[in-house]
């Protein structure tokens, strides 16, 4: 059995695109965002020099923190949340034509592991116009 933590999330930037929007079709609210023009802040709200240049969204769809590898497997999880996001198909397609999703999948370990994804699994993320990004953390 492969051991490892991770934490799954869905990121979205577009250069326009309002994240209430995003939030409203989604059906989930963002537990980050801001819209492009804005001022620049810290995540405690400390005003930063210069305007957000694209749009942004990033949220937990399923609310949960890191997971146990041996609880769930990261194929699993990633399986869990195509499904979530796949009705959305046509929206997802409009934002990729001009932003990016990405499935953000952040992991620590303190010994190697491998995650597959089968053709399949890719095919789903490609046809939402989905890239996946691995995030790792050393140690657990």
């Amino acid at each position: 059995m492969q051991r490892y933590t991770y934490v799954l999330s869905l990121r979205i930037t577009h250069p326009s695109i309002d994240p209430e929007h995003i939030s409203r079709i989604l059906g989930k609210p963002a537990d980050r965002s801001w819209k492009a023009g804005e001022l620049r802040r810290t995540p405690k709200g400390t005003l930063l020099q210069g305007r957000r240049p694209e749009s942004y969204w990033t949220c937990n769809p399923f609310y949960e923190g890191w997971r146990e590898s041996t609880e769930e497997g990261f194929e699993d999880a990633l399986e869990e949340q195509l499904g979530w996001l796949e009705p959305h198909a046509e929206f997802l397609l409009e934002i990729a034509e001009q932003g990016t999703i990405r499935i953000w999948f952040s992991s620590h370990s303190n010994r190697n592991f491998a995650i597959e994804l089968p053709p399949r699994l890719l095919g789903r993320m490609a046809a939402l116009g989905i890239s996946l990004v691995h995030d790792v953390y050393q140690g657990a």
